[in-house]
């Protein structure tokens, strides 16, 4: 009789183990972002191996179309940047260059193994470019990431973008940036994203890394 108890016991937890791994693979909604959310991120130049700025984006407005923000400078509170997001947190922004139709860094609901694909324009009048963009997206699937801000169950996603560039005064040229993103369902972000591009010739150009290492949610 013990036998058959022990082994009813150990079927239970077994189902149990089990729901609970499916619950923590479970498909990953989009973020409910609310005003005053913040995330400050460090940022890494990969080349020279040493640390850039450490900026905060704190969320401003939120509306039935897309999020807006103000990136400030962590330590000082000065404005840096504003930027654009839509409900899913996808930026209309890539670095200094200002996007048609946002950049598809997310697919909600995400889950391992999804792919998607979309296009955009880019301009970046200052500098007198054009682009056209290809983006290509995957959920790779799911790691523990230890960053400064702490340690998070995360959804490794692997980004790439083809783009073609026009300058007003030089010929135009083709190249591919590439992101690898770990979101964290805990702080409606991502916690840690690698970025490398090429020029318009196809060479290595640009190679950063941003950490999280603090948040707050409303």
């Amino acid at each position: 009789m013990q036998r058959y108890i022990n082994s009813a016991v150990l079927a239970l937890s077994l189902l149990c183990s089990g729901l609970a791994a499916a619950d923590e693979h479970a498909p990953v909604a989009a973020p409910k972002i609310s005003v005053g959310d913040s995330w400050t991120y460090q940022l890494t130049d990969l080349w020279k191996n040493e640390p850039g700025d450490l900026n905060r984006t704190e969320v401003t407005a939120v509306n039935d179309s897309d999020i807006l923000a103000d990136i400030k400078h962590a330590a000082t509170g000065a404005l840096v940047a504003q930027t654009r997001f839509t409900r899913e947190m996808n930026p209309f922004d890539l670095g200094k260059t200002h996007l048609d139709q946002a950049f598809a860094r997310y697919a909600f609901p995400l889950e391992v193994g999804k792919e998607w694909k979309s296009t955009a324009s880019g301009d970046n009048a200052a500098a007198g470019k054009r682009w056209r963009y290809q983006f290509e997206g995957k959920v790779v699937g799911w790691e523990k990431v230890k960053v400064p801000a702490g340690e998070f169950d995360a959804l490794k996603i692997a980004l790439v973008g083809y783009f073609q560039g026009e300058q007003v005064s030089r010929r135009g040229g083709s190249g591919q940036l590439n992101e690898t993103v770990w979101y964290a369902p805990a702080v409606n972000n991502y916690v840690k994203l690698e970025y490398n591009d090429t020029n318009l010739q196809g060479h290595p150009h640009n190679r950063h890394l941003w950490e999280l290492t603090d948040y707050a949610r409303k």
